[in-house]
């Protein structure tokens, strides 16, 4: 990985630093030093992106629901439910949902990352299996089980590994 200033390597060091003594199934992705966990029925996306010369955002993700089926209505939900939201903020790739969280990397503590992760994937948790029932779908947890995992999915097609 490249990065782009001294904070944004230093950032990205203490992040894995702190994944590291939190979590036993913690898996950095080589090709976008992205760090990955499982958390309850969710599967977490960890980056460091630097933001402007001297500063970072750390985002944590949660895979939410994939293939649901996006009707007005739920949009329109999440657009009013981020409006609620304390924290965070659901969004959309393709017709997979996700809900995520960005803090500054600069003040960046241990207990402000847990406090992060927490809220992510207890917010993902509480609403995946709602949107699910009634918007189709899976939760993060339920795809995985379905489809093996990224390790069977190359095994049985090596063109099925994520890009």
């Amino acid at each position: 990985m490249e990065f782009e200033h001294e904070h944004h390597e230093l950032t990205h060091h203490r992040v894995q630093e702190f994944l590291g003594e939190l979590f036993d199934d913690l898996y950095l992705d080589p090709e976008n030093a992205h760090f990955y966990v499982g958390y309850g029925s969710t599967v977490l996306e960890i980056s460091v992106e630097p933001y402007g010369p001297e500063e970072t955002i750390v985002e944590v993700t949660a895979y939410c629901v994939q293939g649901a089926d996006l009707s007005e209505n739920l949009l329109l939900g999440l657009l009013e439910l981020n409006h609620e939201l304390r924290v965070g903020a659901f969004s959309l790739v393709g017709n997979d949902i996700f809900f995520s969280q960005k803090i500054f990397g600069r003040s960046l503590e241990r207990k402000n990352l847990l406090g992060t992760i927490a809220a992510v994937a207890n917010t993902s948790d509480e609403y995946d299996d709602r949107i699910v029932d009634k918007y189709g779908g899976q939760t993060a947890l339920d795809r995985i089980r379905d489809t093996g995992g990224r390790n069977k999915r190359r095994a049985v097609d090596p063109s099925a590994a994520p890009s």
